[in-house]
């Protein structure tokens, strides 16, 4: 049941990243870093899908996974196992990020990043955002070349009592993913309070 889901995902995953590279491509190569289009979308790419298949790939993968934890410059390390590691991951999943539940909410703008070779995919707000709504922005990086998503970077903010807490999540596709966690202070200062870092994939 497993594999015949992730087949759907990708089914979908590179449909929506072969989509959105033909788009994109018609920026002039001598614009290393230019904004291809600003356009209201009817569809925004799966991000939680992606994720979601990212996970079940994980699941089945014969290897370890090591977390890293940094708090004040000081890393510590565990091996985990599969079954620890999914249940710390799933906070990206929500809310979830579907091909049009958040149109209202958000814009996309594709550039194409030649020093990066990548397309990119930008989501940002167009009005104010709902306090119930913890999700901020989010990046997907896509090779040109072969439509595959390569990154997706995504930003969550919540109200605490201290400030404003802030949870970025950078995921590399079938590599690693780093969750960094910061706090906004009322005095407009910002404090790193930690980074987390999950790797699975021990070729970089």
């Amino acid at each position: 049941m497993k594999k015949i889901f992730f087949s759907v995902i990708i089914v979908v995953v590179l449909k929506g990243c072969t989509s959105h590279n033909t788009a994109t491509t018609s920026v002039p190569p001598q614009q290393d870093s230019t904004v291809a289009n600003e356009i209201k979308k009817d569809s925004f790419f799966p991000v939680t899908s992606f994720i979601k298949g990212q996970m079940i790939l994980l699941d089945s993968l014969p290897v370890t996974p090591l977390h890293t934890v940094t708090i004040n410059h000081k890393t510590d390390s565990v091996w985990l196992k599969k079954a620890e590691l999914i249940p710390l991951l799933t906070d990206f999943i929500s809310p979830e990020i579907k091909e049009t539940n958040l149109i209202s909410y958000f814009k996309e703008t594709s550039f194409n990043d030649l020093t990066l070779n990548s397309v990119t995919m930008t989501y940002d707000p167009v009005t104010v955002l709902p306090d119930s709504l913890s999700l901020r922005h989010w990046d997907i990086y896509i090779n040109p070349e072969s439509g595959n998503v390569v990154k997706v970077y995504i930003v969550k903010q919540f109200k605490k009592k201290e400030g404003v807490v802030i949870q970025q999540l950078t995921w590399k596709t079938n590599k690693w993913a780093l969750i960094t966690t910061l706090l906004n202070k009322p005095n407009d200062s910002t404090q790193l309070l930690k980074e987390e870092k999950f790797i699975w994939n021990f070729t970089e």
